[in-house]
């Protein structure tokens, strides 16, 4: 949907393609209303065909907007255009936590800590509100450098969306298999404690700079959350304090 650049969706004037992913592409945009920019998370076309899918998108979203904590994104609307169906969301400046695992180094216990003390606020706030994420990953977090690593955490609702639609008779898999828990790995009913098991993958991440179920294909992955224990985090960074690799 390159083509958007330069176009408008509602009142929002697409100005470049921030991100790009299996479900989704991400533009930056102005809002000449409010004089503000904004990210818009575009649905590819062929989800639109899909109502089922597009119901519960539609109703998940409208969940999401309805979070108001410093380390979730705002959402500020839900809408569609000649049936394009797209999320509008605040613009959050910095780096996904991805990219900055992306060299593959480790980050200090501390700054690790600092991370995931903001996502478990997060999540223990949109739990308390019924709300299950189910795809807790390191792309999913925002990490804004120059204010201290303020974390925001993205896409709410986005993967219970496609949960029970028929997209997944399709082999959309609802969640990233290095990071999904084994009760999604199987199709099971989830709850938040799927996500705190994310979470926990996310930190061992963070402290070893790998995920412990790296495998070279989504099935390998899967199939080692089930019959797999990681290894110690003080196997792979020996400069981890004991009481760290404890935890």
């Amino acid at each position: 949907m390159a083509e958007l650049v330069g176009k408008t969706l509602g009142q929002y004037q697409i100005v470049e393609e921030i991100g790009r992913g299996g479900m989704a592409i991400v533009y930056k945009a102005f809002q000449p209303s409010l004089n503000r920019y904004v990210a818009i998370k575009v649905l590819p076309e062929q989800y639109s065909f899909d109502q089922q899918f597009v119901e519960r998108f539609v109703r998940e979203a409208r969940g999401a907007a309805a979070l108001h904590h410093p380390n979730i994104v705002t959402v500020y609307d839900v809408a569609q255009q000649d049936g394009t169906y797209f999320i509008v969301m605040e613009y959050l400046e910095g780096r996904t936590l991805g990219h900055i695992l992306g060299q593959g180094q480790p980050l200090p216990p501390a700054r690790a800590a600092h991370i995931v003390h903001q996502i478990a606020d997060a999540l223990e706030y949109a739990h308390s509100q019924g709300l299950v994420h189910r795809d807790i990953k390191p792309s999913n977090i925002m990490v804004d450098e120059s204010q201290n690593d303020r974390v925001v955490l993205m896409d709410f609702g986005l993967a219970r969306a496609i949960e029970g639609s028929g997209l997944t008779r399709t082999g959309v898999i609802v969640g990233t298999p290095e990071y999904m828990s084994p009760e999604q790995a199987q199709g099971e009913a989830v709850d938040q404690r799927t996500d705190i098991y994310s979470l926990g993958v996310v930190l061992y991440h963070m402290l070893t700079g790998r995920s412990p179920f790296a495998r070279s294909t989504p099935h390998a992955a899967l199939l080692a959350h089930l019959t797999h224990d990681p290894p110690s985090v003080s196997e792979i960074n020996r400069a981890l304090p004991r009481s760290v690799a404890m935890v």
